[in-house]
């Protein structure tokens, strides 16, 4: 078992002393017996091991136990732990769980430096998802069940004992001497995946007792055909999409099964629970907003939402709805940074300049005979106005980038430079005519990203 484990996590990272794994550790038999296991490898290859566990906090003393119980096995077997507990009143439902749990161990996996997370999802469990997806309505990528590796912001979730059954689980901790917690909560069959264990699982077995096996060829079978489609796909793919985005009039004049294909891969990528509703509820969406010059957006979970206009159809991550609060004053020309983010260069032009910048970009040339410094460089307020270029009257910014069609989602994140209340230019929208530059407009500005972070 130990040698499956090691050969299945080196198919996708190297093993060495300078390694760091994470650990999603519960303390029951799954994530006992994995540790145990990564335990004894960190022994013999000198790596960092971290048993990361997570207090959902729906069950008061029994988790504050179970919690205890994972920090007295880590102690004893000198294993790094580490551990948070959800506040109380959220939702107590699996996919709240499981969301948190991700973010949770993503946090581990930054703070260490990880070179994977390891989460232990096992045959059983890989059997019971495929049949909770068939029972909530599938396709054939959902047929594929639990991936043994996938993408986790950047940091790889590898699933080591995927090929194991649950008795071989129970096996491993007897013979080893270990002794899992026992979740409570386990046994409660309101929650969807436990009845299926439970109840809809043993009944299935009396028709066909090698089920999990049979499930688990059908994955199989299914990620084989998934392969040839995908292979077929990807030239319809590359006609609807623009880098992570869709070309909307284009996704929609495709029949409804490719369109279902690409909304469940687009799920899958994102890391949600793909279901039949759920890409219905997508492409109606689409459908009903397909019209929309600014775009609506629909939430899909607690931190990512669907946008849609007339151009574009993509992800929106909470990341988008992140606002620099940040303000900085420019006295003079010079060089100054921005959030640690942003650098902006302003600079006197002598040069006679042959093409105007149209102020949708990084560069715009000022003539400051109306305006002069100090001028603020800040993201939007309640109130602001500018005058559009080439117009007399003045607006509400709010209108400008409505006008402009710019998405919701990044109207927070488009800089300013600004005067007061009034917008002189926003930068890769446009220009006030108070910035309308003369044969040789006196100053240049510049603005440059010098980081990516939280972009």
């Amino acid at each position: 078992m130990k040698e499956t484990v090691k050969n299945i996590i080196e198919k996708y990272v190297n093993i060495s002393c300078e390694s760091t794994f994470i650990v999603g550790f519960s303390g029951g038999w799954d994530s006992m017996c994995l540790l145990d296991i990564m335990n004894k490898l960190s022994k013999e290859y000198g790596f960092l091991l971290v048993a990361a566990h997570l207090n959902h906090n729906w069950r008061g003393k029994e988790s504050e136990l179970e919690k205890q119980r994972c920090l007295e096995f880590c102690e004893e077997n000198d294993i790094t732990f580490i551990s948070d507990t959800l506040k109380e009143g959220l939702k107590a439902t699996e996919l709240v769980a499981r969301e948190m749990r991700y973010d949770f161990f993503k946090k581990c996996a930054e703070e260490f430096e990880a070179d994977a997370i390891l989460t232990a999802h096992t045959k059983s469990d890989n059997a019971e998802t495929i049949l909770y997806r068939i029972i909530k309505g599938t396709g054939l990528n959902g047929l594929e069940g639990i991936r043994e590796v996938r993408d986790l912001g950047g940091f790889k979730v590898i699933r080591p004992i995927l090929n194991f059954s649950r008795k071989d689980i129970e096996e491993y901790c007897i013979k080893n001497e270990l002794y899992p917690n026992n979740d409570s909560s386990n046994t409660n069959t309101k929650y969807a995946r436990n009845n299926i264990r439970h109840n809809i699982m043993p009944a299935i077995k009396n028709i066909n007792p090698n089920i999990e096996n049979s499930l688990i060829t059908l994955a199989d079978i299914a990620a084989g055909n998934n392969k040839v489609i995908n292979e077929l796909m990807q030239n319809i793919e590359n006609q609807i999409t623009i880098g992570d985005k869709w070309l909307t009039q284009n996704f929609l004049i495709l029949n409804s099964a490719i369109k279902q294909h690409f909304v469940y891969k687009l799920l899958l990528n994102n890391d949600l629970e793909p279901s039949f509703t759920k890409i219905q509820e997508l492409i109606n969406f689409i459908t009903e907003n397909q019209k929309s010059k600014t775009g609506k957006t629909l939430s899909v979970s607690n931190d990512k939402w669907l946008f849609v206009s007339h151009k574009y159809t993509y992800f929106v991550h909470s990341d988008n709805y992140q606002k620099i609060e940040e303000e900085l004053i420019i006295n003079s020309e010079g060089i100054y940074e921005f959030a640690g983010k942003y650098r902006i260069k302003i600079s006197k032009n002598t040069k006679k300049i042959e093409k105007y910048p149209k102020g949708t970009g990084n560069i715009a040339y000022a003539n400051l005979s109306q305006v002069g410094f100090p001028f603020t460089l800040r993201t939007r307020r309640n109130g602001d106005i500018i005058q559009p270029f080439g117009m007399q009257g003045k607006m509400k910014l709010k209108k400008y980038f409505i006008n402009k069609n710019i998405p919701e989602h990044d109207r927070d994140k488009i800089l300013l430079i600004c005067k007061d209340k009034e917008v002189l230019w926003a930068i890769g929208a446009g220009v006030s005519e108070k910035f309308r530059s003369e044969d040789i407009p006196p100053y240049k500005f510049e603005m440059e990203k010098i980081s990516d972070d939280n972009a």
